[in-house]
């Protein structure tokens, strides 16, 4: 399976790129191996760690999770054509005082707190499409939650 972090990280928050790259790598190389069915190979997570001024936070709103069973799209910057196929989309939010609590812990607790954000984006996957019955989301779930665990994430 395959496993991406895509980011939109304010300027002070820069610093904390390798840290979240840290752990979608960490992550990704965990589960490359794994397979958890046939309905889902990828799950992306949008994150946006950002701090909006008030009367902005309107634009950094969850989105909703998304399945895409195939899709062919072109990159708006490449022109590239991008296929997603059998992909799981959610989005996570690091503003207000996670994104605060993100910036201002070391790198460590950061991690911790990324990595949390992370296994409640999995409560997602309770609203899977019901033509979606070859995931194993339980042992998705369970598996992750061990790796944190084992790394000391929680």
């Amino acid at each position: 399976m395959e496993f991406n972090i895509e980011k939109t990280v304010s300027e002070e928050a820069k610093e904390k790129n390798k840290v979240i790259f840290s752990l979608e790598e960490d992550v990704a190389k965990y589960l490359r191996s794994k397979d958890y069915g046939k309905d889902i190979k990828t799950y992306t997570i949008k994150l946006n760690c950002v701090n909006p001024p008030k009367g902005f936070e309107h634009l950094f709103k969850l989105l909703p999770p998304k399945y895409i069973d195939l899709k062919v799209s072109k990159n708006i910057s490449t022109g590239q054509e991008q296929e997603f196929k059998k992909h799981f989309f959610c989005s996570i939010n690091l503003i207000g005082e996670y994104y605060n609590e993100f910036v201002n812990s070391s790198d460590e607790e950061s991690k911790k707190l990324l990595g949390r954000e992370i296994i409640k984006s999995f409560s997602y996957l309770d609203k899977l499409p019901k033509k979606l019955k070859d995931f194993d989301k339980e042992k998705f779930k369970i598996d992750v939650e061990n790796f944190f665990k084992d790394v000391g994430i929680i």
